[in-house]
């Protein structure tokens, strides 16, 4: 009885010794880097690390006709450890080429001074060109080729993407520290890419639902490893006057009607649906003739920290940025390691701010009566939106 006790914790004992030397054998070092390019510049699944906080378990299905692109089908870049950019080497017409994509987002959000905050940070030396409206993420990868009527053209791709920012990664490439180190950054300044989620029902994870899995905040999730995102938020209420009156040629009195049929339609449809519905709805958005649904923010903002971790975003306000911008901009500087100076911080805070809409001084205040409409319609995305931040000031009181 012994002996063949011993004898199966022999047998047990080679066989896991032989599953070892098998697995080690077959397996690649996992911190194999240089120039082992995969297909399309993609690190394979064994070589990631796992740095989801939530487990996605999201698979590939592969994009049918009318479709976006399906991004799990792609592995996620080997971004290379001398760059501080997400950079990568991938094989191109025979030949390894390097790709970049950015290393910040300004996510968000429309008319909060986001055209301001880009051009601050454009200004610093490491910062090459921040693309401005790319819109890929939110928009142009489904097809759409504008916010409003969502009207259509050639869909364009995660390599269409990467073409974006070929001019930036060739500069990134060639400018270099004494170690050799390439410190210089881009970034994408689409505010949209926030809280337009209108194109989920062309994710193929999504297709056939009444209600998306998959959305933005994944699919960036599976591209990057540690993004860095800059949300600035405005009062709800002033954000959606100032973006009605940069694209029309309306007045207050216009604006007012707007607001009005628009509530009602978010409304009715909040009574029969879920708000998320009634919000990513690209049929509603179509019948609509403003963006009132883009001041939800709270809403949009669970959905990214549903993915994301909080310490992935620094948060602003418009408010604070008109007030004493020099502060903020320490902020973004900071989060993004980002070099400087005091005197260069009080210099690149004194500029007059960008964009300033000469249409809005021209047709004056919105009224009183579309204010209180407004912002009793918003006040409890304010009030969700203060919880999740723990901050009061998002509440706009004052």
């Amino acid at each position: 009885m012994q002996l063949k006790l011993g004898g199966r914790v022999l047998l047990m004992l080679g066989l896991c010794i032989s599953l070892w030397l098998v697995w080690n054998g077959s397996r690649k070092d996992p911190y194999e880097i240089s120039l082992h390019v995969f297909p399309n510049g993609y690190v394979s699944e064994f070589n990631r690390v796992n740095d989801t906080p939530v487990k996605l378990d999201i698979r590939c299905m592969g994009a049918g006709p009318g479709e976006a692109e399906d991004l799990f089908c792609m592995e996620r870049p080997r971004y290379l450890s001398d760059f501080k950019n997400p950079c990568w080497y991938a094989k191109e017409d025979g030949k390894l080429r390097l790709k970049c994509i950015p290393y910040y987002h300004i996510l968000g959000v429309v008319k909060s001074g986001t055209t301001d905050l880009a051009y601050r940070i454009r200004a610093h030396e490491d910062v090459f060109l921040n693309q401005k409206e790319i819109h890929y993420w939110c928009l142009r990868r489904y097809g759409f080729k504008n916010s409003l009527k969502m009207k259509a053209e050639t869909p364009c791709n995660f390599s269409c993407y990467q073409q974006k920012f070929d001019t930036v990664t060739h500069r990134i490439k060639e400018t270099t520290s004494d170690t050799g180190h390439h410190s210089m950054i881009t970034g994408d300044a689409t505010p949209v890419d926030f809280q337009d989620f209108r194109g989920w029902p062309k994710i193929p994870q999504n297709v056939g639902l009444k209600k998306p899995v998959v959305m933005t905040p994944h699919l960036m999730r599976h591209v990057y490893t540690d993004p860095k995102f800059i949300l600035i938020f405005r009062n709800p209420t002033d954000r959606l006057y100032s973006d009605y009156i940069m694209r029309t040629r309306k007045s207050a009195e216009d604006f007012h009607e707007a607001v009005t049929r628009d509530i009602q339609i978010e409304e009715t449809c909040m009574k029969n649906h879920t708000v998320e519905y009634c919000l990513y709805s690209s049929d509603i958005g179509r019948t609509l003739q403003t963006f009132i649904f883009f001041g939800c923010y709270s809403v949009y903002m669970r959905e990214w920290l549903k993915v994301f971790p909080r310490e992935q975003f620094l948060i602003l306000r418009t408010e604070d940025h008109d007030q004493d911008p020099k502060a903020q901009l320490r902020k973004v500087y900071n989060n993004l390691k980002l070099n400087y100076t005091e005197e260069w911080l009080s210099y690149i805070a004194s500029v007059p701010h960008l964009n300033v809409s000469k249409k809005k001084k021209r047709e004056g205040p919105m009224l009183k009566k579309t204010r209180v409409l407004l912002d009793t319609f918003y006040s409890r995305y304010n009030r969700d939106l203060a919880d999740i931040l723990q901050d009061k000031k998002f509440l706009w009181l004052t």
